[in-house]
């Protein structure tokens, strides 16, 4: 092990100052991973505050890493006011089966029509005066609560710090653009900020000010200064940078001015791939944030735009902790402390939160590596690389009104025009056939990064309602012959859905039957579909880490059923690798929805 000269604290300080340490902080965000580890199970740490928060304490001396992230596993946000969008949680052992990790369910909690009222009472205001009516809880008994749950946090964080773990988290708080995605759901926020922008940008300037004044008072009344500022949906992985600079950017550059007045750390955790949007944070004070990154972003990369000026916390994969060697998780920290830690300002942690299902060999693996190897240290600064930009791609407009209208995503028009031709009588097969020329070639441009997700599920939310307009004048048997058909859904344990919605579209699109499962289904439920429909292709989605066990079992009962054989499995999703499809056994993975579509034709074509 290095011979340690600093605290903890003086530690971590002088990591996020840029200043020299004696060894790179470590530590896992460890939350949800602890009952496992102890030997409960999640529902029995949502029911047992105290073998919640025992579970966090004995990870801390059993692993031996430097900081815990919060007292209690319980708290899935820290108490407050609302500090984030009041969503509800699935619980194991209630909504949830007794081992499951817990959820959001991710449902509109106000409607287009409440951006006026927002904008006109702030965001505070506004839940004071509906939280009751979108609930069914009144208002006192969740401020009386939120009273409660503080007081409890506090209380923790003293047992967790007498019993030698200290505790950096203070708060987590939404950005102002994540806290409005998940009160509308990303697919209707992002048809907001298409159709209704200026509105939706009102709202958000009148929140602004109340979600940093709850996050001060939280961090106030738990003395713990560091505000975990959650940040996804606001990256160039979802939008380009138009709609970054005009609803994410402004709002985030106030939260980390008015937390650092406070003498706040702004700890800026980003999920998804925020590399095109990196050189933004160079704007903001050197040496006063942290970024954090999930492993989506290449934070090798990332070094290289904020060396000198934000220190980066990251970003040990969780594919690697569920599903890899002890060896392969100590070379991959060696080349994060060799490249990241070259020059200081980096902390060795998890990509995101520790995966429920984490091996604690590999664990161990990681934080024993932080500890005890010092990092080749070679002081040659390395060529800094270009900007990311996306090159304008050239395309060939489809033929007809309704197909290039679609393709530049005027959605109105569309509307318009297939209502007019609908009138006319004008052959549906015709109409669809013009769509679907215009979302082929919507999913031309995002594969070749001229568009980014939020116009492929703008572009998607367009078919799905042409299609419902059309469907009723065909008749029986007029759709044509199709390429096959694809069963595709969500494996059991898993209620994310968005990514494979988005392909199933694109897959009906490119000439598939598709069967769409849904979320949280059973390996017997895939295996049913399959046996009765004859589909050559079975996709699945994840988007959390115990889903590589249910993708494989639905792998597994495919070949004890005997229809594995001449079937093409492909998965995708968020903590996918190829290590996953190994893993699962499977047959492809791709996280481009139109690469997937691509790849499931080309097997069908070629077999």
């Amino acid at each position: 092990m290095i011979e340690e000269t600093m605290t903890v604290e003086e530690r971590m300080q002088a990591a996020i100052a840029l200043e020299p340490v004696d060894r790179h902080p470590v530590f896992p965000i460890l939350v949800t991973s602890a009952p496992r580890l102890y030997g409960i199970t999640q529902g029995e740490a949502w029911r047992n505050h105290d073998a919640a928060r025992e579970a966090l304490i004995w990870c801390f001396r059993e692993f031996g890493y430097d900081v815990g992230s919060k007292p209690n596993y319980y708290y899935p946000m820290l108490p407050g006011k609302f500090c984030g969008a009041p969503v509800r949680n699935l619980i194991p052992g209630r909504q949830l089966p007794e081992d499951a990790l817990y959820q959001i369910d991710e449902r509109p909690l106000f409607s287009r029509e409440d951006y006026d009222k927002i904008a006109a009472l702030g965001w505070n205001a506004f839940w004071e005066e509906n939280y009751e009516s979108m609930s069914g809880k009144s208002w006192e008994k969740l401020v009386a609560m939120q009273g409660f749950s503080n007081r409890f946090y506090t209380e923790d964080m003293r047992i967790c710090e007498a019993e030698g773990m200290p505790v950096f988290l203070g708060v987590a708080v939404d950005s102002v653009m994540m806290a409005f995605s998940l009160c509308r759901t990303l697919v209707e926020f992002t048809r907001d900020l298409y159709e209704v922008p200026d509105k939706v940008e009102a709202a958000m300037r009148a929140s602004c000010g109340d979600l940093i004044a709850n996050a001060v008072e939280v961090c106030g009344n738990n003395g713990k200064m560091t505000a975990f500022i959650v940040l996804e949906r606001g990256s160039g992985f979802y939008y380009p940078l138009e709609l970054f600079e005009r609803f994410e950017w402004p709002f985030l550059q106030e939260y980390v001015d008015a937390f650092i007045a406070e003498g706040i750390l702004p700890w800026l955790h980003f999920d998804t791939d925020w590399g095109m949007n990196l050189p933004y944070l160079t704007r903001l004070p050197a040496g006063k944030c942290v970024c954090d990154l999930d492993g989506m972003t290449d934070i090798f990369q990332a070094k290289e735009i904020l060396r000198g000026h934000t220190c980066i916390s990251g970003d040990v994969p969780a594919a690697l902790l569920t599903l890899g060697s002890p060896e392969d998780v100590e070379a991959y920290c060696r080349r994060l402390i060799d490249e990241v830690g070259d020059g200081g300002g980096f902390m060795l942690t998890t990509g995101c939160e520790c995966p429920v299902n984490v091996k604690a060999e590999n664990l161990r693996a990681m934080v024993d590596t932080g500890k005890s190897y010092r990092g080749k240290k070679t002081g040659v600064a390395k060529p800094r690389p270009a900007a990311a930009g996306r090159e304008a791609v050239e395309v060939s407009m489809p033929e007809g009104a309704v197909a290039r209208a679609f393709t530049q995503l005027r959605y109105e028009e569309v509307e318009e025009l297939v209502e007019r031709a609908v009138v006319e009588g004008t052959d549906p097969l015709r109409i669809l056939d013009e769509c679907r020329a215009g979302m082929e070639l919507v999913g031309e441009l995002y594969s070749s990064g001229e568009y980014f997700l939020s116009e492929l599920i703008i572009s998607a939310e367009i078919f799905k309602e042409v299609v419902a307009r059309v469907e009723p004048m065909l008749e029986r048997g007029t759709a044509g012959p199709t390429l096959g058909t694809v069963v595709i859904g969500t494996p059991r344990g898993d209620i994310h859905d968005i990514g494979k919605n988005i392909t199933a579209t694109l897959l009906r699109v490119g000439g598939f039957e598709v069967r769409d499962l849904g979320v949280d289904v059973s390996p017997d439920a895939f295996v049913r579909e399959v046996a009765e429909s004859g589909a050559r292709v079975v996709a699945m989605s994840a988007l959390i880490t115990p889903t590589f066990d249910s993708m494989r079992e639905v792998v597994e009962s495919l070949a004890e059923s005997g229809l594995r054989e001449g079937r093409f499995v492909i998965i995708g999703g968020g903590p996918t690798t190829a290590q996953v499809r190994d893993y699962v056994g499977a047959d492809a993975w791709t996280l481009n929805p139109k690469q997937g579509v691509d790849l499931c034709r080309d097997y069908i074509t070629s077999g």
